[in-house]
């Protein structure tokens, strides 16, 4: 792993889905985890935890993904989505762009066992280019515009820039077909 790389790690434990985050992670990672998150609530998962004490930085694209999810749990299961004991700098990083208050965060990990495999969360069919890749992006920076405050002001120009794009290549695809 370099400098610029991180990893998800994901397991399920009943109905308890667990991440551990290492490392810088990006739009690169959001995919996979986002992924994960989705097809383990449509199988009767009822919460999420997202372990951040080794995550030293992430993008605004995983940090709306991660956003989107917590909504997505919460509305089935209130209080249902949790980051867990993030860094110094992950902490500071929400504190600088005024986003702590928009996530449920502890201190403790719920799940004891951690004899339990971990599985890496690899999105090698997820080109960056790839619809769904920008895709994720759109939608991650929706999210932190439509959190309000000063965070979505931050967040609105580039949501809709990127959305304008997206919908601009969607266009040309429909005209090559």
């Amino acid at each position: 792993m370099t400098a610029q790389s991180g990893k998800v790690l994901a397991r399920r434990v009943a109905s308890e889905l667990c991440f551990l985050v290492v490392g810088r992670v990006t739009s690169h990672q959001a995919p996979a985890l986002r992924q994960y998150v989705e097809e383990g609530l449509a199988r009767g998962a009822t919460r999420v935890e997202v372990d951040l004490r080794d995550c030293t930085y992430c993008d605004s694209t995983f940090l709306g993904t991660l956003l989107r999810l917590q909504r997505q749990c919460d509305a089935k299961n209130q209080g249902a989505f949790r980051l867990v004991h993030p860094s110094a700098e992950f902490r500071q990083m929400l504190a600088q762009i005024g986003a702590e208050q928009l996530f449920c965060i502890v201190d403790r990990v719920t799940t004891q066992d951690m004899e339990i495999t971990w599985q890496h969360l690899d999105d090698g069919k997820v080109r960056v280019g790839s619809f769904r890749f920008k895709e994720n992006v759109v939608q991650a920076h929706q999210e932190l515009a439509n959190a309000g405050g000063a965070i979505g002001q931050r967040f609105a120009p580039l949501a809709e820039a990127v959305s304008r794009e997206l919908e601009t290549q969607r266009g040309e695809a429909t005209k090559e077909d």
